[in-house]
């Protein structure tokens, strides 16, 4: 038992007093300058130990005594949040640990969860997110195609060829061509098999009508995959638990209402990236055409990046890197 200095305020009253409080044996007795205040222990009210806050202490009768002394404890024994605190041990390992933990959840908890959800997501889902996706798209970032209608109809009879042959669905995968400031050279797709190239990638790729497929192929391959999907389910996932983590309940909302501008913003993973180039370059051998051509596309961005840092390709800021997809290409058909 330790006698605790302090200052003792008065229910419903701002008077105030120095006072001394000792507790001991089940009762607890305040010592005020002309009396003496005692109290059942099992009626005291004790603030959490928390180190280098004053401890406090609210009588059943209203009034509260605050100990001057911040390292100052109402019972000798310190509280489990206090011990955790002073440990220095555990200290260190929550420093490298918790980063660790987090870094886990995120990257690898996170993406498989994400995965595995999304096989669950109906049709209809994918097939409005895109729909709205694709109207403000247009809208704010597209301009119609400068390409004359003999180009545009050469890559679109070549697209229809390819999904027949693949035995996919021309009403789900539809390829539009466009002028984009926004995108320059560029090819996207949304969750519901919408699937945009720009002028300047057609131009760009103009002799090889192979690597014009191989991209769109790659694009199709995000859509099978679900990237777009699980993007979102990722991203609104991080964003639910780190409102959770740090109290911004009230953000969750907002969070998942501004999902969609992740189908805008699109930077897929280099993991997705992996996972869609190789869907093109199987499909690629399986419409009897070359991995290399994938191979040629990707040199060919990398020459254009050479020749004018203030034109790097959009198409690749968040890709892994060129050579690497350029040598999984070609050995391709080796494997």
């Amino acid at each position: 038992m330790t006698m605790i200095q302090g200052t003792y305020y008065y229910p419903a009253s701002s008077k105030a007093e120095q006072a001394e409080l000792l507790v001991k044996e089940g009762v607890a007795q305040l010592f005020l300058v002309e009396k003496q205040l005692d109290y059942s222990a099992s009626s005291l009210k004790i603030s959490s130990s928390i180190p280098g806050v004053a401890q406090e202490v609210v009588f059943e009768d209203g009034g509260k005594f605050v100990a001057a002394d911040s390292k100052a404890r109402i019972y000798a024994k310190p509280s489990m949040l206090e011990r955790l605190e002073s440990h220095k041990p555990l200290i260190a390992f929550s420093i490298v640990g918790v980063p660790l933990l987090l870094w886990f959840c995120f990257a690898v908890v996170m993406p498989r969860m994400a995965a595995a959800s999304v096989v669950l997501v109906p049709d209809a889902v994918s097939e409005t997110m895109g729909e709205q996706a694709f109207d403000i798209i247009e809208e704010l970032m597209l301009k119609p195609s400068e390409l004359a209608q003999e180009r545009q109809q050469q890559v679109k009879q070549q697209w229809q060829s390819a999904l027949t042959s693949l035995n996919l669905s021309p009403e789900k995968f539809v390829l539009h061509v466009y002028r984009s400031d926004y995108f320059g050279a560029n090819a996207f797709a949304l969750p519901n098999g919408t699937v945009v190239i720009t002028d300047d990638l057609l131009n760009r790729l103009e002799d090889n009508p192979d690597a014009v497929l191989a991209i769109l192929l790659h694009e199709i391959g995000h859509v099978q995959q679900q990237h777009s999907l699980r993007l979102i389910a990722q991203s609104v996932s991080n964003a639910i638990v780190l409102a959770m983590i740090f109290g911004d309940i009230d953000g969750i909302g907002e969070i998942i209402i501004g999902s969609g501008s992740t189908l805008v913003q699109n930077a897929f993973s280099r993991d997705m990236e992996r996972e869609a180039d190789n869907y093109a370059l199987e499909q690629l051998v399986a419409l009897g055409k070359p991995t290399t051509a994938f191979a040629d596309a990707m040199s060919s961005f990398s020459e254009l990046k050479k020749q004018s840092n203030a034109d790097v390709l959009q198409y690749l800021s968040t890709h892994p890197e060129i050579q690497e997809r350029i040598d999984n290409a070609l050995k391709f058909n080796k494997e």
